[in-house]
């Protein structure tokens, strides 16, 4: 039997089983840029502050588990602590623009096709939050060239210093560039449900991310995991033991549980309003859960900059990756694959 099937074999047993912990190493899974985003608040002739945006990468190996709304959600909460960028991180079929009810005039197929920058296509939103949208229905951006991404990591570099926050609101699965956000980011939140399959991909997730951060060299924090959709604290618990067991045993690696989310309708009466559930239903019992899971991604973030500041003093280089911003990341990441 493969590790794989022993993988799945305990999700679906449910139980929790003990052996030998166990380390393996993974399978493999030029625009126009502009200085500031248009529309954006940065006052004419106004510096940004020497920054890059603090970043965190929402994701999930499975489609359905909330991602998405979770992503807006914590945008609008994070626009209250200071600017806030949503980079809709599913290129080719792209719907973060709903729950912000915009209207992006451009997105990234435009990017792509050599007409404006990545600031160019900064969307202001009613909340307050900029928006970089991706195409609708659009196949050629879920697979973009190694240039492409790294035309898109240029752009996002410099303008992340307008924003003291950058949510990537990132596409289900495990394709190149879906991951290649998530170790660019300084932080990743994998959102899985009780369901066992949704388990099972987030796990797939998991061990792909792992395996991404061996082949670039670079040291990355594992991601935290959210559960949503938890019919309890219990069941959220559950889930949480046996992703955090089966992720020790065959990776070698630690994942900690941020947060829980519970089943609350108030999510889906938001999304037909065009509107977060934070902004929609404030006192829900779900809204109140995404404030606290807000909280908790902030204060880690704070965290890994600190550490990122006391062991490297800022610094931007190519080979310190911690120090770096988003877009350096992305880029370089996509350099690398070209050697």
């Amino acid at each position: 039997m493969t590790r794989w099937d022993q993988a799945r074999q305990l999700f679906g047993l449910g139980r929790r089983q003990r052996g030998p912990v166990r380390s393996e190493a993974c399978e493999s899974v030029g625009g126009p840029v502009s200085a500031a985003p248009a529309g954006h608040a940065v006052r004419p002739g106004a510096s940004p502050a020497p920054r890059t945006a603090k970043s965190v990468c929402i994701a999930s190996g499975k489609g359905g588990t909330g991602k998405s709304s979770i992503s807006a959600s914590l945008a609008a909460l994070f626009v209250r602590r200071g600017p806030t960028l949503l980079l809709d991180g599913d290129l080719g079929c792209a719907n973060a623009h709903i729950l912000q009810d915009a209207q992006p005039r451009q997105s990234f197929a435009n990017v792509i096709a050599g007409e404006v920058g990545v600031a160019d296509i900064v969307t202001p939103c009613k909340n307050g939050v900029d928006l970089l949208a991706g195409g609708s229905g659009l196949a050629r951006l879920a697979g973009l060239k190694t240039f492409e991404l790294e035309m898109i990591g240029r752009g996002l570099d410099a303008l992340e210093p307008h924003y003291e926050h950058l949510v990537v609101d990132s596409a289900a699965g495990l394709s190149r560039q879906t991951v290649a956000f998530a170790v660019a980011c300084d932080a990743t939140v994998i959102v899985t449900t009780p369901d066992v399959t949704a388990m099972t991909d987030a796990y797939a997730f998991l061990k792909v991310f792992v395996r991404q951060c061996e082949v670039q060299g670079i040291e990355r924090p594992m991601p935290f995991l959210v559960v949503n959709r938890a019919s309890s604290h219990e069941e959220a618990a559950s889930v949480a033991r046996r992703l955090e067991e089966v992720v020790f045993k065959f990776l070698g690696r630690k994942i900690e549980l941020i947060g829980e989310l519970p089943e609350d309708r108030a999510v889906f009466r938001a999304s037909q309003r065009r509107r977060t559930v934070v902004e929609d239903e404030p006192e829900a019992e779900v809204s109140r859960a995404l404030q606290t899971l807000s909280n908790g991604i902030l204060s880690r973030l704070s965290r890994v900059r600190a550490t990122s500041r006391a062991g490297l003093g800022g610094d931007r280089s190519a080979g310190s990756s911690m120090g770096q911003s988003v877009g350096q990341r992305l880029a370089n990441g996509a350099t690398r694959e070209k050697r």
